[in-house]
């Protein structure tokens, strides 16, 4: 008998796989490109000013190894990987590209209105005339003398106009306020210029932008040493147009000691911009012409068009902040996201072969009355800002101040180890990044240690 045989029901016959879909291939890739494409032209940017932005490691990791590496391998995902798994990576990279506009969109909106108080933008109710014989807040002396087409120093304004208010900026809706002294500088009324034991040069942090009167570095200062004070900050100030007010003024002030302020955001490349101007080169020569201390009736009349002028430009306006403000640039750049986060390197500043010498010529300025140098050191805010730690970015440009003053015998009072060991370093900074109250007492107080520490002459 033969073997019965046995059926299996197999189901029907397979399909055969199914070709892989162009269209989500062509969705990955297109999605992996998107974020890609950004990151590639960051670097390419970063490349194109790479004296800025690649000409350390830290930086060149920064802003172009990392997003290079990465911007390839999306670029590599979307072609070479599985189309499902191309999608998802490409979906997460936009999505994460997109939250990060999103949060950089809700950070320029807040922080529009404390950008607004630095071009003092007012209340539509108050009334600005009682400033307007004075420079506009964000406007420089350096701006104006090059509006008036200074050619030589001893013809330009080194001051704002005497005896005439200064409105600084705006806090809520209102303005922050001076009175120019007689030179035209931030003092109290009744300073006795020529009793002066200090003389402060430097730029906003010294005139203490958006401070009321007394709450700033220098008067801070003025309640813990003894002696007059005699302050000879303005806004926009480096060094080379600081040389310049030592030149005219201190013959004048003849203190015993001036303290010469360095910012570190900006001061180092004030000073290789202002080196450009021929009326301030002026000042490195030995037989420089300051000019005189005063203003004279052409002096004022001059000025006095040009400053209205920008009053009636919109100065203090909403206008003047959307024109000062790079903020297509920034909003681009992801540049308030990266603070937040850290990732926010300042430009790279190579060596200044013209500090040194600077300084040797303030020194022998100062030496002409038996006076003294001393260099105050003001790191930035951004050094102290952010979740990922940075500081080290900054330390090339700190060991060249050092290296300057210490080639011209000067002592250095610097703040950046006292802020660091603050609990909280960025309460020491206003929205502004200029100092809070809180900053310059803390200023004040170390300044003022370290002119007790200097040895006696």
């Amino acid at each position: 008998m033969e073997p019965r045989s046995r059926s299996f029901d197999l189901g029907p016959p397979a399909r055969p796989a199914a070709p892989a879909s162009p269209t989500l291939r062509r969705a990955a890739v297109l999605l992996c490109l998107i974020p890609a494409a950004y990151l590639l032209a960051t670097v390419a940017y970063a490349l194109l000013n790479a004296g800025e932005f690649a000409s350390d490691l830290p930086r060149l990791l920064r802003y172009v190894v990392v997003p290079a590496l990465i911007g390839v391998a999306l670029l590599l995902a979307g072609v070479r990987l599985p189309r499902a798994i191309a999608l998802n990576v490409g979906i997460v990279a936009v999505s994460v590209l997109a939250t990060l506009f999103l949060f950089e969109t809700w950070l320029t909106l807040r922080l529009l209105p404390r950008q607004g108080n630095v071009v003092g933008v007012v209340d539509a109710e108050v009334g600005l005339d009682a400033y307007r014989m004075n420079l506009p807040p964000a406007y420089t002396i350096k701006a104006l003398n090059a509006e008036l087409g200074v050619a030589e120093l001893s013809r330009a304004r080194l001051s704002a106009v005497p005896d005439q208010p200064v409105m600084l900026c705006s806090m809520d809706g209102q303005p922050i306020t001076y009175r120019a002294d007689a030179y035209g500088f931030r003092n109290p009324p009744g300073t006795d210029h020529a009793a002066a034991r200090i003389m402060v040069l430097g730029d906003s942090f010294v005139e203490g932008l958006c401070l009321p009167d007394g709450a700033g570095v220098i008067g801070q200062l003025r309640g813990r040493v003894t002696g007059p004070v005699v302050n000879t900050g303005s806004r926009g100030a480096g060094p080379l147009f600081e040389l310049a007010v030592l030149g005219r003024y201190g013959p004048v002030f003849r203190p015993p000691i001036t303290l010469m302020a360095f910012f570190e955001g900006n001061d180092w490349e004030n000073l290789q911009n202002e080196t450009q101007a021929s009326w301030l080169a002026g000042a490195m020569d030995p037989h420089a012409d300051f000019g005189p201390p005063g203003w004279t009736a052409a002096d004022l009349q001059d000025a006095g068009s040009v400053i209205s002028g920008w009053w009636a430009q919109g100065a203090a306006s909403v206008e003047e902040l959307f024109r000062r403000q790079s903020m297509l640039r920034n909003y681009l750049a992801l540049a308030n996201t990266a603070q937040v986060l850290g990732l926010h390197y300042p430009k790279a500043m190579a060596p200044n072969p013209d500090y040194a010498p600077l300084l040797d010529r303030a020194v022998g300025i100062a030496q002409g009355w038996g006076g003294r140098l001393v260099i105050v050191y003001i790191p930035a805010h951004d050094r102290f800002a952010g979740l990922f730690p940075h500081d080290f970015v900054s330390e090339d440009l700190r060991r060249m101040v050092h290296d300057a003053a210490a080639g011209a015998g000067l002592a250095v009072i610097d703040l950046t180890e006292a802020f660091a060991r603050h609990p909280d370093p960025t309460s020491l900074y206003a929205p502004d990044s200029h100092f809070s109250t809180a900053g310059a007492v803390l200023a004040a107080d170390e300044i003022a240690a370290g002119l007790a520490r200097l040895p006696q002459p």
